[in-house]
């Protein structure tokens, strides 16, 4: 790591940049940075905004807040499409478009420790000052907080998350839920896919 961020150690990304070398493989100079502006601020959260992901074609943008919304942003147009109030009771760090669903279906990871999924056409089903919408799927897997999610391209079926809890898991959407319900006997939830602890 250090021989990628060379003298990168206040925080000062600019002098990162500077230096024109971020590694073998990328090289920037640093006019193209001093060239780099503020093109428009987006407003619709009411929280500090911890995620936002693009879709495969660049087109929109999902973020997810400490305010537990998630919304989709039209980038060509620069506005809030969508708001949705994801149920989470913590903070969403981390969200993704699920590839090859024509961008209707999201998922999102949160403080809660759970993991939800949202299609984007129930919102069509809902009454206009409304914001929530049911998950499509829920997992309630993890036992703290879900930091990253990750998605395949080509499987709209799978998405993995990474929780403080030291656990790397697969959900599968067809299943709905992976993981055994609360009060149940225990047993090993077949989820995990690395725990380091």
């Amino acid at each position: 790591m250090e021989s990628l961020v060379g003298g990168y150690h206040d925080g000062n990304v600019f002098n990162l940049v500077d230096s024109r070398t971020i590694d073998s493989r990328h090289q920037m100079h640093s006019s193209l940075v001093r060239r780099l502006s503020l093109e428009k601020e987006l407003e619709g959260h009411h929280g500090c905004v911890n995620t936002i992901a693009w879709n495969s074609r660049g087109s929109l943008l999902i973020s997810g807040s400490d305010d537990t919304q998630i919304n989709i942003w039209s980038y060509s147009g620069r506005k809030l499409l969508h708001s949705i109030d994801s149920g989470h009771s913590a903070n969403i760090f981390c969200t993704k478009f699920v590839p090859e669903t024509s961008d209707e279906q999201v998922v999102s990871g949160a403080g809660d420790a759970e993991v939800r999924s949202f299609k984007l056409s129930r919102l069509n089903r809902r009454r206009a000052d409304e914001n929530a919408i049911s998950p499509s799927a829920h997992f309630q897997c993890h036992t703290r907080r879900v930091k990253k999610l990750a998605v395949e391209v080509g499987n709209p079926n799978v998405v993995w998350s990474a929780s403080e809890d030291g656990t790397l898991r697969q959900h599968d959407f067809r299943e709905v839920s992976s993981c055994p319900p609360a009060g149940a006997a225990h047993q090993e939830c077949r989820s995990v896919l690395i725990n380091i602890n």
